[in-house]
């Protein structure tokens, strides 16, 4: 049986992301499960459930990590965007996002 964390579901129901305790995160089709994108955040140390989230009107994943990084991800490419440092080999397990409003 493999373990897994937190996940959500992007604003338009049609996706969710979730903490896949194997090498990061992993996003599918709502509507039946499909497999479309990995995003690796490296081996995990500890298996602890981690958060991650859809931010800028679903286009971007954040996620936290077991080394101290906040990951954010191009959420077509699977691209790393930035990495927010937090500490050293310190668990990022909870992060927020927040939608603003258009200027």
């Amino acid at each position: 049986m493999r373990s897994s964390g937190h996940a959500s579901i992007n604003a338009r129901g049609t996706q969710f992301i979730m903490d896949n305790a194997r090498n990061g995160f992993s996003l599918y089709r709502l509507d039946g499960g499909a497999s479309i994108q990995e995003y690796v955040t490296g081996t995990p140390r500890r298996t602890y459930p981690k958060q991650v989230d859809f931010a800028e009107g679903s286009q971007v994943v954040v996620g936290g990590s077991d080394h101290g990084i906040v990951y954010i991800f191009d959420r077509k490419t699977g691209g790393v965007l930035q990495k927010l440092h937090h500490g050293r080999d310190e668990l990022v397990q909870t992060i927020a996002v927040r939608q603003l409003a258009a200027p």
